[in-house]
């Protein structure tokens, strides 16, 4: 839907034409967002170009979605060479997190229609052109000169490296030395070219709904950039705020430049929506505030005339003419029935998606739950095993140090034994020896082994040296003495 149809359209039967500049619909944009590429089945944005994680629905266009590590943005496809111009600008900028968030959204005004991926905001370093950022990250590494959200512009004509979240000393020490001047392009170097201001939005408030938006309107007017901001919510609109206003603006090309949007998020996220996008030529105007004000007012007529539709007008109550309200109220019934029913289809499909995806999420983590019970089996069995493998490793060191005490004490505990044990041994060897030579010298009763057994007990035995016979005196078994005659071996 263009600007003008709804500027215009609603305000044709009621009032004279607007009072301002009229808006240039290749340079804008706004919701809803009806038409939808064949190719990809995703909703466009008429005369720009989304990149990245920038995704176009029904009422907004999400740069950013509440999600670590993204990048999105929006290019024209026009080259805009405007001496003057004003931008209006509607965004919302919120999350879940109360306190951490980032990173922040910018938008672009550079002479080069190719946008590159980059860390700043998304977009490339030492871009040329103008830069009007929305910075909500706070690093806390760092002290600031200003406080989060921050906004700001930076003109850059290309060679300068951006250098976020500089610490105050630094930017002092960049401005007093001019080389280091020229390589740089610092937050707030330039007086008078940002602000601090809180346009984020906890999704948690019980005050907070979709309806929170911040309005952005920027100028640039006999070479003077000036921003100010309003925040809103239902049936209510906060005064504006004056952020900056800086004075001599040159831009860095001279044939003119492409419009852009872009945000990311980096450890810290955000939704980063844009709701729409305006650009209006200032030629000719004297007061640009006065002009946006006839302009945001037009569209406000226009809104309150659709719905005027279904109130009768003083005429019709007197005559009791009712037609033309009943028709009102009847197409509108009829469309907002339509509206239902499509509705309706729309949520039973996407119940039914999210519940197979349910589904199979739950199925995938069951399975996981699965792999992490195995996993955590075996590394009870692991520690059980290293337990026992330690144990049995303790056993052997205290095994082995045994061993070498006993290795080192083995001359003094076992030396006393053996040499008693050897004393006793000679000590039977020689009461054995002692009483042989007893036996041999003065006679020892001896048994006289027969064939029938023992036939005498030999009282007195005497060997001759020089004969192998001997004689014995004998007693037998009845207990007669005589002597015997015996054959002997010298063995």
């Amino acid at each position: 839907m263009r600007w003008a149809a709804v500027a215009l359209g609603g305000l044709a039967a009621a009032q004279p034409a607007a009072n301002h500049a009229p808006v240039v619909e290749k340079f804008s944009f706004q919701a809803p967002f009806d038409e939808v590429n064949e190719f990809t089945g995703l909703r466009m944005v008429d005369d720009w170009d989304t990149g990245g994680s920038a995704v176009a629905h029904n009422n907004f266009v999400r740069l950013t979605p509440e999600k670590q590590g993204v990048k999105g943005w929006l290019t024209n496809r026009h080259l805009m060479s405007l001496p003057e111009w004003s931008l209006s600008m509607e965004l919302r900028a919120s999350g879940h997190s109360p306190y951490l968030f980032g990173d922040g959204l910018a938008i672009w005004l550079v002479e080069s229609y190719e946008f590159i991926e980059g860390p700043v905001f998304g977009r490339e370093d030492y871009w040329k052109g103008l830069g009007i950022f929305f910075d909500t990250f706070q690093n806390i590494d760092h002290q600031h000169h200003h406080k989060h959200p921050y906004i700001y512009a930076m003109i850059n004509d290309g060679k300068m490296h951006y250098v976020p979240d500089t610490e105050k000393q630094d930017m002092e020490d960049a401005k007093a030395n001019e080389k280091d001047g020229k390589k740089q392009v610092l937050p707030g170097a330039a007086e008078n070219s940002g602000c601090s201001y809180d346009f984020r939005y906890h999704e948690a408030r019980e005050d907070v709904s979709v309806l929170n938006h911040t309005r952005v309107h920027l100028t640039y007017k006999n070479k003077k950039l000036s921003l100010r901001l309003q925040q809103t919510s239902r049936g209510q609109e906060g005064e504006w705020y004056d952020c900056f206003a800086m004075p001599e603006v040159e831009m860095p090309f001279s044939s003119g430049g492409y419009l852009a949007v872009s945000s990311a998020t980096g450890d810290l996220v955000d939704n980063h929506d844009i709701i729409h996008f305006t650009i209006r030529s200032l030629e000719g105007v004297d007061d640009p505030l006065a002009d946006h004000k006839a302009w945001a007012d037009g569209l406000q007529f226009a809104a309150a005339s659709k719905l005027e539709e279904f109130d009768m007008r003083p005429a019709e109550s007197l005559q009791r003419d009712y037609s033309r309200v009943l028709r009102a109220q009847a197409a509108a019934i009829k469309s907002t029935l339509q509206d239902v029913e499509l509705l309706k289809q729309q949520l039973e499909f996407q119940l039914a998606a999210m519940t197979t995806g349910l589904t199979v999420t739950r199925k995938s983590l069951e399975e996981k739950g699965d792999v992490i019970q195995s996993v955590s089996a075996k590394l009870d069995d692991t520690e059980s095993a290293a337990a026992k493998l330690a144990e049995a490793k303790q056993e052997v060191t205290e095994m082995r140090e045994d061993m070498e005490k006993m290795k080192q004490d083995a001359p003094s505990r076992y030396g006393f034994p053996f040499f008693f044990l050897l004393l006793c041994m000679l000590a039977l060897a020689g009461v054995g020896y002692n009483r042989y030579r007893l036996s041999v010298s003065h006679g020892t009763p001896y048994l006289v082994m027969g064939g029938a057994g023992i036939i005498a007990a030999v009282a007195e035995l005497r060997l001759p040296e020089t004969s192998s016979k001997c004689t014995v005196k004998a007693t037998d078994e009845k207990g007669v003495n005589g002597d015997v005659n015996l054959d002997y071996l010298d063995t």
